[in-house]
């Protein structure tokens, strides 16, 4: 059975514009890129993030990132991760500190891929009277689906992922949820880069990211 792609895109549009309600609209540009280098049975990233916001007109945050995994099944690796990060405030800057653990799961359904995240983070900001700390906690799902096209190195993908806060005491727990289109294309054997498209829901702003992933084994 042939895939129509152009009415997958357009029925996927048609939900994510469903969605949005009488919220503020942002746009923003997000880039990253992952240095990867497998030892055995693990595999460690180093990893920079440079994100804006306000349509494009201001820095939100740039960061760096150091994270293992660790193979314990074949469909299934476990890891952990910390992300330094020097996020835009109003009228300064300010250092945050993530630390996180994840576990991975991927398996294969005729040409589709499925790959599912499950991460808990913690991060460490300085807080109003910048002497006691403080901690948002969330825990993130996020699922991925993938199609192989027969003689085609561009690979589309979708998904979803959601931010449910642990550590605060809200009325809705749900605190985000994104939804991304995106093509991944290897460049050479050892390098790709992945273009895609993003909508972040949040209870106050619809945030729309075009963003760029490049990655390279080492």
């Amino acid at each position: 059975m042939r895939m129509n792609w152009g009415k997958l895109v357009f029925l996927l549009l048609v939900i994510l514009c469903g969605n949005v309600s009488a919220q503020d609209d942002d746009f923003g540009l997000w880039l990253d890129a992952f240095a990867n280098k497998k030892i055995q049975s693990s595999e460690f990233s180093l990893y920079g993030e440079f994100f804006t916001r306000n349509n494009n007109r201001s820095i939100d945050r740039v960061s760096i990132g150091l994270e293992g995994d660790r193979s314990v099944f074949r469909f299934m690796k476990i890891g952990l991760g910390y992300l330094l990060m020097n996020k835009n405030k109003t009228d300064d800057y300010e250092l945050r500190h993530r630390f996180y653990t994840h576990a991975k799961f991927k398996w294969e359904v005729y040409k589709l891929r499925f790959s599912l995240r499950e991460r808990y983070q913690v991060t460490r900001y300085p807080g109003y009277n910048l002497e006691s700390p403080e901690y948002l906690n969330y825990w993130r799902n996020k699922m991925k689906i993938s199609y192989e096209i027969p003689s085609c190195k561009i690979k589309p993908v979708i998904g979803v992922e959601t931010f449910i806060l642990t550590n605060k005491q809200v009325s809705d727990r749900l605190d985000e949820v994104r939804y991304s289109l995106s093509a991944l294309c290897p460049l050479t054997d050892s390098t790709d880069i992945e273009l895609y498209g993003l909508l972040a829901q949040m209870h106050d702003l619809n945030q729309y990211i075009i963003g760029v992933s490049y990655q390279i084994k080492l």
